[in-house]
């Protein structure tokens, strides 16, 4: 093979190898291509081209004596997509949250009113040995959940109410006294059909998890 000839061919492999190094690079930063079979396919039309008489192990290492490339490390970074995507969402769905947030609000502290704290009694008097009844409720605190908004006509809108309470109750023995418990109480409140005037509450006394 003359040095004309021997040139050409190691400028091919050094392009080769410079063709390689980029891929490898766009495989790291894209994620998204099989860097194996992408390299073995343009190594294997390289090497079709080159004359029958050229030894490829010979050439390689020639090549490899005159070249130093290296492939970079490239640290994907990372997408932290929750905190980005629920700001967004709050922000496009706004006013649906807040109506939902104070529908499932107004019912909870509805029924937990209307029945005069009955289920956190019927709670208690299966908790507390000696219990003799409820003398008041009152709410601390809570936070609101949106399990599902329901943007679409006709689909159900689900919300979470998590209360915190404290109740004052009385023993049918022992000193007369109010005692003091706080207590943490969910109330799933579902909308039917998107409807607020068709819900369905479901309560967790106390919460368990």
């Amino acid at each position: 093979m003359d040095k004309k000839q021997n040139n050409t061919l190691l400028i091919l492999l050094v392009g080769l190898v410079a063709l390689l190094s980029l891929i490898s690079v766009f495989v790291v930063a894209s994620n998204r291509v099989d860097e194996e079979a992408l390299a073995d396919k343009v190594t294997t039309q390289v090497v079709s081209q080159l004359p029958d008489e050229v030894d490829i192990d010979e050439l390689a290492t020639e090549v490899a004596g005159k070249i130093n490339v290296s492939v970079p490390e490239i640290e994907v970074p990372k997408f932290e997509s929750d905190e980005k995507v629920k700001d967004l969402w709050e922000a496009i769905y706004a006013d649906e949250i807040e109506e939902l947030e104070t529908e499932a609000y107004d019912i909870a502290v509805e029924e937990l009113e209307d029945d005069n704290y009955e289920l956190i009694e019927e709670y208690l008097e299966s908790a507390i040995e000696g219990f003799d009844e409820l003398k008041e409720g009152s709410v601390e605190d809570y936070e609101i959940n949106i399990i599902k908004l329901g943007i679409d006509d006709e689909e159900d809108k689900i919300a979470e109410v998590v209360f915190e309470l404290e109740v004052e109750y009385t023993l049918k023995e022992g000193p007369s006294q109010d005692y003091k418990k706080e207590l943490l109480v969910k109330a799933t409140v579902l909308f039917e059909d998107g409807n607020f005037d068709d819900e369905e509450v479901d309560w967790e006394i106390p919460i368990t998890a």
